[in-house]
């Protein structure tokens, strides 16, 4: 039996709400409350709250409203629960048939008006289910739609994304093509630069903290833009780089002037977009003006495909070749330390897969301790002399140099082709199965 004198929920959504709001709630959801209250005294229900999302899609259930209501239907708050129709529910049928569980298990009364369902009499329950997979249907179709018209203007050459990207501004009179924004784009230049000098990202972002650069997500905030630009941010971290982010800046090709659209995905039914292989994206090269010269950026990319992993010691510090030294036995990476016995310094370093398995079974039966400065010195001396032989003996060098790189483009020409048959017969599967579909 259900507890009228629990409380009776009247739930209100609206995806996009009307422009016609006065700085507060739609027209639209202010209707849906009106509309609620007098079906609710018609039946005199007592104790009624309102449950109300604005602005939120029916295709996600983590709206702060629904949630709330669902914890109150958990929790014995609700006695009985009124929407207009089912899609003010949501629009996936497995969610809301789920939720319509929740409420048999809780004896709560759930009412859909315009739909005529009412819990309190099953008959009207047997349609339920179809008018979910049509409300479903419904935010499928629109999806497909949506994304037909992103894919055509993509396909013609025009920026998808909301946002330019940080170092470019939109046009003002032209939405789809962006303009270089010169102080931002100051701080692009600055970090491709120290990059092609030699620093790694770590000492890029140690460089742009010290010199008080703000992160692009702060600096888009402030004028108003970004995804961020309504949230809260933590002033503690205005100043603080991090890899990742310079690791984005360096990799994008619109830097060249290029529009690269379609590098994500997402379902109709989840919020998150996700990345895509390269070869599906759509380039449309010199479209706006550049900030980083073509040339400039193919050799940063070229660098960055073969970067070491470089961490800091104790110290802070990262020596020239930490992550370039591996274990001639077991192949492992050798970490580099500071040792400071005997009262000096020194870079130490040893094998890491000696310390990690030395209580049992190591992988590696010495730490092949070395002195990393001593080898770093070695190192430059071989490439001064390799650099006295290119100038003194410059032609020999040069087809040296070209017949090293035949090779190595032949290994990796050997290495794709034997990819060839498992592609084919991965190939063959995939169309048996379309053909039985």
């Amino acid at each position: 039996m259900n507890d009228y004198s629990k409380i009776t929920a009247l739930y209100s959504r609206l995806s996009v709400g009307d422009e016609d709001r006065d700085g507060g709630e739609s027209n639209s959801i202010q209707n849906q409350k009106k509309f609620l209250e007098s079906y609710a005294r018609q039946l005199k229900l007592t104790n009624i709250r309102h449950y109300i999302d604005d602005d939120e899609s029916g295709r996600f259930f983590d709206r702060s409203a629904y949630s709330r209501m669902m914890d109150d239907v958990e929790n014995g708050k609700i006695g009985v629960c009124i929407m207009k129709d089912l899609t003010r529910w949501g629009r996936d049928y497995l969610q809301v048939g789920n939720a319509m569980e929740i409420f048999r298990r809780n004896n709560v009364r759930f009412i859909a008006v315009n739909n005529g369902i009412d819990s309190e009499n099953p008959d009207t329950l047997e349609f339920a289910p179809f008018i979910n997979i049509m409300s479903e249907w419904y935010a499928k179709d629109i999806s497909k739609k949506v994304k037909t018209g992103i894919k055509t203007k993509g396909m013609s050459g025009k920026p998808i994304a909301t946002e330019a990207p940080y170092g470019y501004v939109k046009a003002p009179d032209n939405k789809d093509f962006w303009i270089i924004d010169e102080e931002a784009a100051k701080v692009v230049r600055l970090i491709f630069r120290l990059f092609l000098d030699g620093k790694n990202r770590n000492q890029i972002a140690v460089f742009l903290k010290n010199e008080q650069i703000p992160t692009p997500t702060f600096y888009m905030k402030d004028r108003g833009r970004g995804t961020c630009k309504n949230k809260t941010l933590n002033e503690d971290n205005r100043y603080k780089w991090n890899k990742a982010t310079l690791t984005h800046i360096l990799t994008r090709q619109e830097y060249c002037g290029d529009v690269v659209n379609f590098k994500t995905t997402k379902h109709f039914r989840d919020k998150r977009n996700h990345y895509v292989d390269r070869s599906q994206w759509h380039i449309t090269e010199n479209v706006h003006e550049p900030i980083i010269d073509r040339a400039d950026f193919e050799n940063v990319q070229r660098i960055l495909e073969n970067a070491p992993v470089k961490r800091p010691n104790g110290d802070g510090e990262i020596h020239p070749l930490s992550g370039l030294l591996f274990c001639k036995d077991c192949g492992a990476k050798m970490h580099i330390r500071i040792d400071y016995r005997n009262g000096g310094k020194r870079h130490v370093a040893y094998c890491s897969e000696y310390h990690k398995g030395k209580a049992k079974n190591p992988k590696c039966h010495s730490p092949h301790i070395m002195d990393a400065n001593l080898l770093l010195q070695t190192v430059a001396d071989v490439l001064k002399k390799i650099a006295e032989y290119s100038i003194s003996n410059r032609a020999e060098f040069e087809a040296l140099v070209k017949k090293s790189l035949a090779m190595q483009q032949t290994d990796k020409t050997k290495k794709q082709q034997k990819r060839i048959p498992q592609i084919t017969t991965r190939l063959e599967q995939i169309e048996k199965v379309l053909d039985k579909l």
